[in-house]
Order: C-alpha cells, then sequence, then structure tokens
C-alpha cells in the first residue's frame, strides 16, 4: 500500500482537478498533471534569473517531465515511505498550513491579560519613561571603589546643577552603552520593573527633574524623568501590544493551540497529523498553496533519488571517474602547469627537514596526523599548507619557489620556507581535475539514467491543452 502522504498528495490533485476546470496537460506514469501545475512551475522557474535560461514552453516541457519521470522513480523505490522523508515533508506542510489556524481569539486574550498585569501592577501609578547616566560597580567593590564612583556621580551631577546637558553627558560617561546612544532614555517601565531605590527616586520627579546619584546593586544612577502618564484605555494600546506578540511568534504560537485543542477535543479520534491533513483539504481551492506542498514533495523526492542515481554514484566511482578521464583527457588539458604540493613553514632547519621526511612517507595518506604527532606533539615547530594544485599567482610562495616569483616574508617565528612537491605540465590523473571530471560524468550518468527513465515510465502530452499555456481565462 502506498504511503498516505502519497495517496494524500494524489487524492488532492485529483480532487482539486475535478473540482475546477483546470484540463490536464500531460499524465506521467499514469499521474495526470493539471496546466495549473504545469504552468505554476513554469511561471515561477521563469521568474528566478538564469533557472531556466527563458526556455519556451516547448522547451520546458521535457525538463518538467524529466523532473517528473525522477518523481516517479524515488515513488517505485518507495522513498516516500521512509520515515526522514515523511518527517521533514510534514514539517514542511504545516509550516504552510499553520496561517489557516491563527486564532484571533487566542492573541486578544493574551493582549489583554498582558494589559491586565500591567493595570494591576501600576495600580493606579503613572508609566514611566526614564534617562539615566550609570556609573557602574562590581558586586565585590571594594569600600574606595565605591567612593571613587559615587565621587564620579557626584562630579557628573554638579556639571548638570552648572547647565550641562544630560543627553551628552550621558553619552560621554555613562556605562550603560544601550542606553548611552540614546542619550541614557530607557523604555517604558512600571512598578516592580527595576531596583526599588531607582524606581522610588524616579516615581519622585516630575518631566524634566532630574536627581542626585541613587546607590543600586548595578552602581550609581542619576536619574530625568522624560515622560510620565497614566495606563491608556486597553483600544488605544492593542494594536502596539499585538504587533509586539505578533514579533514574538503569538500567531504560530495560537495556530499551535488550536490545533491541539481539536485534538484534545476529539476523544482520541484524531491525531495532529489527521487535524493538518483536514486543513489541507479544507484549502483545495488555493491553488498556490496545493502547488507549493506538492513541489516540496516532489522537490524532496527529487534530491533522495538524484542523490542515490547520480551525485553519490559517480563519486563513489573511481575506476569511472577514471575511465571517463582517459577518454576524454584533451577536454581537461591546461594551457599552463601547475605546482601539486605542500607549502612548508618551520621555525628550524631541523623542524623543516623533519617536516619534509614526513612527507615524502605520508603525503598520499595521513599526512596531517603525522605532521601532529612527529614535528608538533610537544610545540607547534612547523605549518604545512596543502596538498596545494595552484597555477602561477594563485600561491605566493609558490611563486617564489617554483615560477621565479618574488620573495615572500616569512610567517614571523617561522623562518624557513620551502615547498614540496612537483610542477606538472598536465594533470597526472582525473584526481587533478576531479571537480570538472566529476561535474561531467555525473551528468552522463543523468542522461543515461534519464534515458531509461522514459523507456520504464510511460508518459503523454495533450498538445492542445500545451498551447493554451499562458493564454487562457
Amino acid at each position: 500500500m502506498r504511503h498516505f502522504l502519497c495517496a494524500c498528495l494524489s487524492a488532492l490533485a485529483l480532487t482539486a482537478a475535478a473540482q475546477t476546470t483546470d484540463p490536464v496537460i500531460m499524465t506521467i506514469n499514469g499521474k495526470p498533471v493539471t496546466r495549473g501545475e504545469f504552468e505554476y512551475s513554469y511561471f515561477k522557474n521563469s521568474n528566478v534569473e538564469g533557472a531556466i535560461e527563458q526556455k519556451s514552453v516547448a522547451e520546458y516541457v521535457d525538463m518538467f517531465i524529466n523532473y517528473k519521470l525522477k518523481v516517479a522513480a524515488a515513488e517505485a523505490a518507495h522513498m516516500d515511505t521512509l520515515s526522514s522523508f515523511r518527517r521533514e515533508f510534514l514539517q514542511y506542510r504545516d509550516m504552510q498550513l499553520t496561517p489557516y489556524m491563527v486564532d484571533q481569539a487566542f492573541i486578544d486574550s493574551v493582549a489583554y491579560s498582558i494589559y491586565d498585569n500591567t493595570a494591576k501592577k501600576l495600580n493606579g501609578k503613572d508609566m514611566i519613561r526614564v534617562a539615566h547616566i550609570m556609573l557602574m560597580l562590581k558586586q565585590n567593590a571594594t569600600d574606595s571603589e565605591k567612593n571613587a564612583a559615587a565621587q564620579r556621580a557626584d562630579s557628573i551631577y554638579n556639571a548638570l546643577r552648572a547647565g550641562g546637558d544630560f543627553a551628552s553627558l550621558a553619552k560621554t560617561y555613562s556605562q550603560d552603552k544601550q542606553s548611552a546612544v540614546r542619550g541614557g532614555e530607557l523604555p517604558w517601565m512600571g512598578p516592580g520593573m527595576t531596583f526599588e531605590s531607582f524606581e522610588k527616586a524616579a516615581y519622585a520627579l516630575q518631566v524634566g527633574e532630574y536627581c542626585a546619584p541613587v546607590e543600586t546593586p548595578m552602581g550609581y544612577h542619576i536619574i530625568k524623568m522624560v515622560e510620565r502618564k497614566q495606563l491608556e484605555p486597553f483600544d488605544s494600546l492593542y494594536a502596539n501590544i499585538v504587533a509586539g506578540l505578533k514579533r514574538q511568534g503569538i500567531e504560530d504560537a495560537s495556530a499551535e493551540n488550536r490545533i491541539q485543542k481539536l485534538v484534545q477535543n476529539s476523544g482520541g479520534r484524531l491525531t495532529r497529523e489527521m487535524v493538518m491533513d483536514s486543513i489541507l483539504n479544507a484549502h483545495l481551492d488555493n491553488p498556490e498553496l496545493r502547488y507549493l506542498v506538492q513541489e516540496y514533495h516532489d522537490g524532496l523526492l527529487l534530491y533522495e533519488i538524484n542523490k542515490q542515481q547520480v551525485w553519490d554514484k559517480a563519486a563513489q566511482d573511481e575506476e569511472g571517474l577514471s575511465n571517463w578521464y582517459k577518454e576524454h583527457k584533451d577536454k581537461y588539458a591546461w594551457t599552463e602547469p601547475r605546482f601539486k604540493g605542500f607549502v612548508i613553514q618551520a621555525k628550524d632547519k631541523k623542524a623543516l627537514k623533519k617536516a619534509q621526511k614526513v612527507l615524502r612517507k605520508y603525503g598520499d595518506s595521513d599526512w596531517r596526523k603525522q605532521i601532529k604527532l612527529q614535528c608538533n606533539k610537544d610545540s607547534v615547530t612547523v605549518y604545512v599548507t596543502g596538498e596545494l594544485l595552484c597555477k602561477q599567482g594563485e600561491n605566493g610562495y609558490v611563486d617564489q619557489f617554483i615560477f621565479g616569483g618574488q620573495q615572500v616574508s616569512a610567517k614571523p617565528g617561522f623562518t624557513y620556507t620551502a615547498v614540496q612537491g612537483k610542477k606538472l605540465k598536465q594533470p597526472a590523473s582525473y584526481k587533478d581535475v576531479k571537480a570538472d571530471v566529476l561535474t561531467d560524468y555525473q551528468e552522463s550518468l543523468e542522461k543515461a539514467w534519464v534515458e531509461q527513465l522514459r523507456k520504464r515510465f510511460p508518459f503523454q502530452v495533450d498538445q492542445a491543452v500545451l498551447q493554451t499555456v499562458g493564454n487562457h481565462e
């Protein structure tokens, strides 16, 4: 039996097609593809610069068929039944469905609860916005350190009394760096939101007044009253409270709360997955959502089947890579020589010779481990960079020793430098041009695989419907 996800998606596509007049543009291995799904893919990729190189509809058809054939191969291999696939797909699907379950009543109740708690804490007192100049004290500050901080605070206070600008002094002297850049200004606060001594001094001030230095566990503060007001009615603050809640993810929380309530109130008849399935089915008339979910489903399968049939297969096929290189050797020829090897920097000649010996013996295997064990066990005496494969101009040390370039300054403390390796006119094997060989070999495997898929799975295109793509009401 097919996994419920694919059954669900198949049912989704079929039901949606039945509910609309969206005609079938092609059939891949017995599964219909609507014109809407094809258009969604074509126009979406057309808007990505370079994604399909502005191909025509006719040119894009072959690409789309190959894409769907690979998905069919993944389904035939039951990759859609893997727990890893199911977990990732459901996670993505649920992210797309969550907005449809946002519970505004839940959000409103949280907003009012915040307002009500604030009102209770204020207990009729004002909300206040103050600025401060703070001189910090360590928790274990000595008496002399406290006296010094107190004297500095008094000096700043006297400067204020002599006509100094509070904001300028805050920017210059306050050690609360976050508020200092704003002239010492702090966010709105109410009772119980700061230290008792700070709060008592602040609430005693009128707008524009400032106080003598006040001590708190943080240090000394000179406080200025910027603004104070009674708590405004809930309706006037509602938009700001909700905006803040949204920044903290209240919409996702409200949706999850609603989903869990549906599960709990079902008496065990529903699971979370069943609830999310029902949400998806309830929005079949939304083609963007439907195609987006289908696209991600297919995309996950496409990645896994490509990885298995092309990418990993090519990367692990040493013999195949070698044979491909030999058959297409001229394609990978260099126009200028390369140096293949290592750059060694050492503290002394003895360390340099030791490193060279290690690299001669282990250069093709675990040289890093051996350099650490034999050269840098107790302290770092050599630095080895490599294995390099570079042409002239790509490494200063290689240029100096191999290509006759200018001398390069040694690394401080490592006055002896050498290179070890050889100059190659052409690649010695496919490994010297592996990245290019691997890309081409993967392309060849993919091409052969697609040819097999086109023989294995039946497909057909309705040319009449194809002609209407992008040209219908």
